[in-house]
């Protein structure tokens, strides 16, 4: 198993839990972690941050900010999962 605790996941920590699942439930239809999502093994899913390329994470960091500025103006609510 290669390393979680890697120089490249831990200067992109934040993007660990977007990564892993979405923090508000289902994501949004065009969110670009469902790719990171559909991996099914959490850390498998994390140690694609050390695979990406900078440039994308950067990216892949303003999406989710934007989405999380959106979702705490209440301009959007998720779906539940789990029922829930």
């Amino acid at each position: 198993m290669s390393d979680l605790y890697t120089e490249k996941i831990r200067r992109n920590a934040d993007l660990v839990v977007p990564v892993s699942a979405c923090p508000f439930g289902n994501p949004v239809d065009n969110c670009p972690f469902i790719l990171f999502h559909g991996i099914g093994n959490e850390s498998e899913q994390i140690l694609q941050i050390d695979l990406c390329p900078q440039e994308e994470l950067d990216k892949l960091r303003t999406f989710h900010r934007a989405c999380t500025q959106r979702y705490m103006s209440g301009e959007w609510k998720p779906k539940k999962t789990n029922g829930k």
